[in-house]
């Protein structure tokens, strides 16, 4: 069977001579590996096109019993490899597209996600350095959000009230309000529930333009979402880009 879909590159490697084994999330299949046989010779155009990031039209031989697919044409769409932007760019959209392929979508399209996924590494390939950390927190906390882990940071997690004064537990990665915080948490700043709450109900176009924020905030953040997804998200844990932005703040 002969499938068409559009596709994001999420990485490759070198097999045999001459051919690539790709990892793709695609729009109409969700994840799925492909070869490109013959892709590194030349006078062949898929080596090119079927770098991370890309965003492509892809054609395949499908079969059920087999694990890897067979690329019958590729076409690109969108470069999202731009050589003009910064290093910091490049590292965090490629971080978005590991995170990606570390997660089990196997052969579970979820268009959400795949529109998720390719509208954050075109915002963060083109934005300003201090709007990356912006749609990089955007794109974990919606993430979390269709997988079904979104932290709740609004209400304390021991006594569900609303939190005025929150402290976060770095043993659970939870917010606890100021009767229930324990000897573990830290206190945040009022304003990081604030944000919290924007980039939780924001579009991702709009979400730079109504930012009212600071960047320290958005940091603040993304270490919470860091312990959190460690903590919840094992697979994710593996991933070494992500581990590697972290480090990077």
């Amino acid at each position: 069977m002969i499938i068409s879909s559009k596709a994001i590159v999420l990485n490759k490697r070198n097999f045999g001579d001459t051919s690539l084994i790709c990892s793709l999330f695609t729009s109409e299949q969700g994840k799925v590996s492909i070869i490109a046989k013959g892709a590194r010779t030349k006078k062949n155009p898929h080596s090119a096109i079927l770098q991370p990031l890309n965003y492509i039209d892809l054609v395949y031989y499908y079969k059920n019993k087999r694990n890897i697919q067979t690329l019958k044409e590729a076409s690109l769409i969108t470069n999202h490899l731009d050589l003009d932007c910064s290093y910091e760019n490049f590292l965090y959209a490629l971080t978005v597209v590991d995170i990606i392929n570390s997660i089990n979508l196997e052969d579970n399209p979820c268009d959400i996600i795949f529109r998720l996924t390719l509208q954050s590494i075109k915002k963060i390939n083109k934005c300003d350095l201090q709007d990356i950390t912006i749609y990089y927190v955007f794109f974990q906390l919606q993430l979390l959000i269709y997988l079904g882990y979104q932290p709740n940071w609004l209400n304390c997690y021991s006594c569900s009230n609303k939190i005025t004064c929150g402290f976060f537990d770095n043993k659970t990665c939870h917010i606890l309000c100021a009767n229930c915080k324990q000897n573990q948490c830290v206190k945040l700043n009022p304003d990081i529930l604030s944000v919290f709450q924007f980039i939780s109900t924001t579009h991702i176009d709009i979400i730079v333009k109504k930012n009212q924020y600071n960047q320290i905030l958005y940091s603040e953040i993304n270490s919470m979402l860091y312990k959190f997804i460690k903590l919840y998200l094992p697979q994710i844990k593996s991933c070494k880009t992500f581990h590697q932005v972290h480090l990077y703040e």
